[in-house]
């Protein structure tokens, strides 16, 4: 794997800063995958792979699952919650590309309660605490739905609700969790091992040194909060991952529907999404016209990913 000067010089801020994380980066170009973990002092982890918490790219996941749904004409972007999940009353739901796309209406705070920004002002914004642990299993989602007044202006605000409602319909669609839809969509459909809610070589979370674990998730039956951010992977798999997205028809055909990915467009051209939980990031970029990718996997909360990903992806032609 190519690494210019400049990726070296960040990755040795990365590490230098937090010596006690694990960094895995890599890249795919010309149907190949190239990537390495570095450690301590920046040093080349030839140990196997350990995975990491994905955060939000836990919804590209989502998503690119309701890709495969509106191919086989299961639902379509234009269906509404209602149309779907049972027993909500007749009102003017917003429908599935709405929730994709986050403009749903539902507030980036839904279902947040006061306790629970106690709970993240408590420990210093969501290093430990995980906010949405409990308050999304179905039940709550669904009596949310039905005692919540319906956005009337859909305009665009960052929603995990609105991924907890998707959550929801894959549940209903499928008739098994949503853990279990995407456990079996990664491993049957992706080809990714390694890729699940479980506990399995991963990675605890860092901050100034300090470990502060991983989130946790209540064990509710079905736990629709795990659809905001609860997939943990690695390297491999996401780049896996990357290149199935690459690959994908629907994508071929008009990149903008990356935007029913929950991905945004970056002024570059390029399609990136960041995942944060607790004190883990996640980093994907994907340069369509190039048919490339790049992942950046950290356990540590730093400013140098993003700017990483996007060196890296520069000069993956260079390898």
């Amino acid at each position: 794997m190519y690494l210019s000067s400049k990726a070296e010089v960040i990755i040795k801020k990365i590490i230098g800063l937090y010596p006690e994380s694990t960094l895995s980066i890599g890249t795919f170009y010309h149907e190949k995958l190239s990537w390495r973990v570095y450690g301590k002092n920046c040093r080349l982890n030839k140990e196997k792979l350990q995975n990491y918490e994905i955060g939000s790219l836990t919804k590209v996941f989502t998503a690119f699952y309701f890709i495969e749904l509106f191919k086989k004409k299961v639902v379509t972007s234009q269906t509404k919650i209602n149309e779907v999940v049972s027993d909500l009353p007749t009102k003017n739901y917003p429908t599935i590309g709405e929730l994709l796309t986050h403009q749903s209406g539902y507030g980036y705070l839904t279902p947040l309660k006061l306790s629970d920004l106690i709970g993240i002002i408590k420990h210093k914004g969501t290093r430990r605490y995980n906010p949405y642990e409990s308050n999304m299993c179905a039940d709550n989602v669904r009596k949310i739905l039905i005692e919540k007044k319906i956005p009337t202006h859909r305009r665009r605000v960052y929603s995990n609700f609105g991924y907890a409602v998707l959550g929801l319909i894959l549940s209903e669609l499928e008739a098994k969790n949503y853990e279990e839809c995407i456990n079996a969509f990664s491993k049957k459909k992706l080809g990714l091992n390694h890729t699940n809610f479980g506990d399995a070589d991963l990675l605890p979370g860092y901050f100034k040194n300090k470990n502060y674990g991983n989130w946790q998730w209540l064990d509710c039956g079905n736990n629709l909060g795990k659809a905001t951010g609860g997939l943990r992977s690695n390297v491999v798999d996401m780049l896996k991952f990357s290149s199935k997205i690459l690959a994908e028809s629907t994508f071929l055909k008009r990149a903008e529907s990356f935007s029913l990915m929950g991905m945004f467009k970056r002024q570059d051209g390029i399609w990136m999404k960041i995942g944060q939980t607790g004190t883990q990031l996640s980093v994907m970029m994907i340069d369509t016209e190039n048919n490339s990718s790049a992942v950046v996997l950290v356990n540590c909360l730093n400013k140098y990913s993003v700017s990483l990903a996007r060196e890296l992806l520069l000069r993956v032609f260079e390898e």
